[in-house]
Order: structure tokens, then C-alpha cells, then sequence
């Protein structure tokens, strides 16, 4: 052998050894679109169909980057288009999943399972309408793809479309079969899922498509702060006062400091002094989440800003817990708002000064005189409480509970009868006294400890309607009683210092 042609013999033998690595020289190639080198490879005995540390065939590795030409070489050299990995991959499936549009087509051409399933279940169309891959979408489609297909969770192709939000493939979806009321294993539907991310345009197409919905849906939007989707299924017959599990979506949305929401459920008639097990209201959620916004919609809109849940909390109680003094203000001055039309007054007490001895637990122990005018028109029936905010735990602390006070009364008289079974004077006949926080039908004066100033608030409330009350209710529970019926109140403040 001449010397010229055992040199040209020992260059092609290092190119094959060093074309010849395995599979992962392979894959180097691909990835890095050497075309020559993957010929070169391919010609010297590499495998097409050989995965590498990844488990990834050449071919899948040329569809998930794209290299649509590499992908045609490989193919025209053996490679197997339909080939899975452990998880039931398929090259397809990895050019869906990366909107590799070309490699779609290539592969769909010659002759890829658009329909062949992941081990979990889903399938090429699934990953491309996660993803929002419109033209990708369109030619699983026109390449047969199943829009009706589900994993093993039952999730659709529209679920996962309509889940982020991608419009343009939900209507593809649609036009191509996709059933809207189809339910995966927890009984969610495509609405269900557009409703969770706030995709109103979304449910929109799907209600009109014939999905159903109710008021689970509109609970997760209220707990999303979707103002839009709310808007659009109370719009469509919506139940502005749904509730789950004993919390109405005006509550959830008002936890949330959902401004926007709230606002569209109080205008669709969402109950603004509804309670939740516990007694907590809207306002009280507002005032909790420290939005200032949210408190003063929900008092222009009715809201009982003395309203108590059931641990005798006030919506102001709340606010404090938030720390947000401008939202006590706020709280505090919609108190007096609705409570200025009644002038509640005393012969004996004076507005903030101290009560005199007689009417505390230090003197005589009897109730004091009161008197009140400018009550509303239309009142049927009055109510009193006493209480200290100073004290409690939680406060107030409740010295007096007096109800079915008679409208044609112009005050209280001075000591009321202690003993809870005598009759009460003339003017206030058929009045009952309710259950102090000593758990006593009966007044009980001031006895507050040594070196703090108390305050004690006199409040008369005017209502609407004769209630029919009966004994022995708590302020919690009269308050609760009379929500809704309050036309005026007005209040009285007195101190009391023990030394």
C-alpha cells in the first residue's frame, strides 16, 4: 500500500472511532443541528432508535428542538416515529409539548399516533392545549386528534385550555367535538376550571357551547377576586347569594378584600349583613383584612357597623386586630351615621361625665332615667342596652338589656323593677328585661377595678317592626334579632372611675 493511500485509510478510521461514541454523540449533534455530523454518524452504524441517558430516541430529541431536517434524516434512516419512553413519551408529544410546528407536521406525515397516550394518560393535544399552541392544536386536529380524549384523571384537552386562559383553543376545541360538560374525577368541568383562574371570556364561550354551572363556580370566583367572572354568571341568573358551608360568596369575596367582586355582588343583591356560622358579617371580614375601600362600599350599602358575631366582636374590633386606626374611624363614624337620628338623653347623667353613685354597684345599684326624641317615623318598638368596651372578654361587658319597649315611650323611668318578675311601669308596659352579662334579666350598675377610667354607652335603638321578642335574649342575641330593622339609634356615654 502506497504511503498516500495508508494515511487516507488511518484518517478514515479515526473519523469512524470518533463518529462511532454511542448514542449520546448522537444526541450531541442533534442538539447542537450539526446535519453533516448526524449523515456522518448515522452512515458510519449509528442507531436511530437508540435512547440515550435520557431515555430520549434521536428522534424525540430532534422534535422537542426542532430540528425538523435532522428529524427527516432520521426518519428516512429507520427511526422509528411512534417510539415511547418509560413515561409513554412519543417524539410527537415532545414537539406538541415545545410548538415545534414543522416537526409536527413531519411527524404527523408520516404516520405519528396523534392519539397514542402518555402513561398517565394524556395524549400530543393535551400538552399543546396546556400550553395555548394554537396552530400546533390546529394540526393535531386535522390530523384526526381526539378533542374529546382524557387522562386518568379525566382531564380534557379543553380543561387544559380552558384552565390558562387560551380562548383561541378552547374555540378550536369546540369546533372539533370537545364536549364542555364533560367532568373529570373530581366532578370539575372546563367552566369549572376558566371560573377558578378568573378566564371570563373563556366561560363565557363555554356557557354558550351548553356547560353547565352553579353555585360552585361562583364560589371559586369569589375566593379567586374574579370581579369579571362573577359579573358574567350573575349576568346569566347567578346566585349572588350562594354560600358554602354556611359562608355566602359576599363573605368570601369581603375576606378576601376583593373590592371589585364585592362590588358586583352587593349590586346583584347579595345580603350585606348576612352571617356565617360563627356570626362573623362581610363588614367584619372587611375590617379584618384592614381594606378601607371595601368598609366604606360596604357601609354605603347598608352594612350594620354594630353588628356582633357570636363572641360579641364588633366589625371596629376587627379593624383594631388589623391595625388599622383609619378603618376604626371610618367604622366608628358609620356607627354614628345611622345612629344620629335619636337623641338619647338623661335628667340625671350628663355625656361624659361620671355616673352618679346610686346607679352603680358602689350605691343603690338602680337603672338611671332616660329620655330620647326625634325617634324615626314608622317606629314600632325600642330597645336599650348598656355596655362597657372597656371590659369583657372579649367586650363589651353588658350591664343592661332591655326590649319590646313600647313606641309611644319617651324614655325610661328611673330604677326599672330589680326583681325580674314585677310589672313594669305604665309607660313602658310589655317591656322585657334580657340577660345581663351577670346572666340576669335585670340592670346591674357600674363595678369596674380600681384605676381605670370605664365607659359606659347607653344605646337606644328605634326598629322598623313589632318583633315579638321573648325573654331572656343577650345583647348578642338582640342585636342579632333586630338586624335589618333598625331605623335610628342614638347613644348616651357616661364614665365611672372606682378609686
Amino acid at each position: 500500500m502506497k504511503h498516500g493511500e495508508l494515511v487516507a485509510c488511518l484518517l478514515a478510521l479515526i473519523i469512524t472511532l470518533q463518529l462511532s461514541g454511542g448514542p449520546q454523540r448522537l444526541a450531541d449533534a442533534i442538539l447542537n443541528g450539526r446535519a453533516g455530523a448526524v449523515h456522518s454518524l448515522i452512515a458510519a452504524g449509528a442507531d436511530v432508535n437508540e435512547a440515550d441517558g435520557d431515555n430520549m430516541t434521536p428522534l424525540m430529541i430532534a422534535a422537542a428542538q426542532g430540528q425538523t431536517a435532522i428529524a427527516q434524516t432520521l426518519i428516512a434512516a429507520g427511526a422509528e416515529v411512534n417510539a415511547a419512553d418509560p413515561d409513554g413519551i412519543t417524539a410527537l408529544m415532545r414537539a406538541a409539548g415545545s410548538n415545534r410546528v414543522d416537526a409536527v407536521t413531519l411527524l404527523l406525515a408520516n404516520g405519528a399516533n396523534p392519539n397514542a397516550r402518555m402513561r398517565e394518560g394524556s395524549t400530543a393535544l393535551t400538552a399543546a392545549a396546556f400550553a395555548g399552541y394554537l396552530e400546533t392544536v390546529t394540526q393535531l386536529l386535522e390530523h384526526r386528534a381526539d378533542a374529546r380524549t382524557a387522562d386518568q384523571q379525566g382531564r380534557t384537552p379543553l380543561m387544559a385550555a380552558a384552565m390558562n386562559g387560551h380562548a383561541a383553543v378552547v374555540r378550536a376545541l369546540l369546533a372539533n367535538g370537545a364536549n364542555p360538560q364533560a367532568t373529570d374525577t373530581v366532578g370539575a368541568t372546563a367552566l369549572r376550571y376558566a371560573a377558578a383562574r378568573g378566564h371570563a371570556d373563556v366561560a363565557d364561550m363555554l356557557a354558550q357551547a351548553g356547560a353547565a354551572w352553579g353555585d360552585g363556580e361562583l364560589i371559586l370566583a369569589a375566593e379567586g377576586c374574579h370581579a369579571a367572572v362573577l359579573d358574567l354568571l350573575l349576568e346569566k341568573g347567578g346566585n349572588a347569594n350562594a354560600a358554602s358551608d354556611g359562608r355566602t360568596l359576599l363573605l368570601i369575596a369581603s375576606a378576601g378584600g376583593c373590592v371589585d367582586a364585592v362590588r358586583k355582588l352587593v349590586i346583584a343583591g347579595a345580603r350585606v349583613n348576612a352571617k356565617d356560622k360563627t356570626g362573623r358579617t362581610p363588614l367584619m371580614e372587611a375590617a379584618a383584612a384592614g381594606s378601607r375601600e371595601l368598609v366604606h362600599l360596604l357601609l354605603d350599602h347598608g352594612a350594620e357597623p354594630g353588628a356582633m358575631d357570636d363572641l360579641e366582636r364588633t366589625p371596629a374590633m376587627f379593624a383594631a386586630l388589623s391595625r388599622r386606626d383609619d378603618v376604626i374611624e371610618l367604622l366608628q363614624g358609620g356607627r354614628q351615621n345611622k345612629a344620629a337620628t335619636i337623641a338619647l338623653e338623661s335628667p340625671t347623667i350628663k355625656a361624659d361625665k361620671p355616673m352618679p353613685k346610686d346607679y352603680t354597684a358602689d350605691g343603690r345599684n338602680m337603672s338611671p332615667p332616660l329620655t330620647w326624641s326625634n325617634v324615626p317615623a314608622g317606629t314600632r318598638q325600642l330597645a336599650v342596652v348598656c355596655e362597657d368596651p372597656d371590659a369583657g372578654n372579649p367586650p363589651p361587658f353588658v350591664h343592661w338589656v332591655i326590649y319590646n319597649i313600647p313606641a309611644t315611650a319617651n324614655g325610661l323611668p328611673e330604677n326599672v323593677p330589680f326583681e325580674p318578675d314585677a310589672a313594669m311601669p305604665a309607660a313602658i308596659a310589655g317591656a322585657i328585661q334580657g340577660l345581663s352579662g351577670f346572666r340576669r334579666p335585670i340592670y346591674r350598675g357600674p363595678a369596674p377595678p380600681p384605676g381605670k377610667i370605664h365607659h359606659y354607652h347607653f344605646v337606644v335603638y328605634a326598629l322598623d317592626a313589632d318583633l315579638g321578642l321573648e325573654p331572656g335574649l343577650t345583647r348578642a342575641d338582640l342585636l342579632a334579632a333586630v338586624q335589618g330593622h333598625v331605623l335610628g339609634q342614638g347613644e348616651l356615654v357616661a364614665t365611672y372611675e372606682r378609686k
